[in-house]
């Protein structure tokens, strides 16, 4: 079971779905990302590519997010992120997608861009290397290019796996570690026009 840490449903328990390869952020780790966009998530658009149990989504809706796209592939995992929603009354704000993350930014044609992006690819594509991991990597990179200026994108991975020259990429990023995963958060910059 998952518990939401926050918010409207805080302390609800949620299931988790029966798919080997969900790995749900830890609730400490949870909180230090939620700590850090308290101050965008009320109202905001969330996108959670390779959304697993759905639990950020979830938790960034009890917390005051206005709506949730939910990527994800596998079939029961996106079953239970529906099923969950409805427990708690989500469901008109939630959109769970069952479709490959690959897809997810030509959700920029018909989604609201967001606010906020959780991106959570398995630990394989970081630790696989080579084309795999530069395929991760750059879809990362495409979905913060899609995000609202002042949003902040946040990725879970491999503590200390990412690489300066990836890093590189989005001047600014920063690290936190917890446990044996790295979150590591970017807000893109506003364009000021002088």
């Amino acid at each position: 079971m998952l518990r939401i840490t926050a918010g409207e449903h805080r302390g609800r328990k949620l299931k988790v779905p029966k798919v080997a390869a969900t790995r749900p952020l830890a609730e400490r780790a949870r909180e230090g990302v939620f700590n850090h966009i308290s101050g965008i998530i009320n109202g905001a658009t969330v996108w959670d590519v390779y959304a697993g149990s759905g639990i950020l989504g979830l938790e960034s809706l009890s917390r005051g997010a206005a709506q949730v796209v939910a990527v994800e592939y596998n079939r029961s995992a996106i079953a239970q992120i529906k099923e969950n929603a409805s427990l708690i009354n989500y469901s008109d704000r939630m959109r769970a997608l069952q479709i490959d993350a690959y897809s997810s930014p030509s959700l920029a044609k018909t989604e609201a861009a967001p606010d906020v992006l959780f991106f959570d690819p398995p630990y394989a594509d970081f630790n696989g290397g080579g084309l795999k991991r530069m395929k991760v990597w750059q879809l990362f990179l495409d979905l913060s290019a899609v995000m609202k200026e002042g949003g902040c994108a946040i990725v879970h991975a491999p503590k200390g796996l990412l690489l300066d020259n990836e890093l590189g990429k989005l001047p600014g990023i920063e690290r936190r570690d917890y446990g044996s995963s790295s979150l590591y958060w970017w807000h893109k910059p506003l364009v000021t026009t002088d």
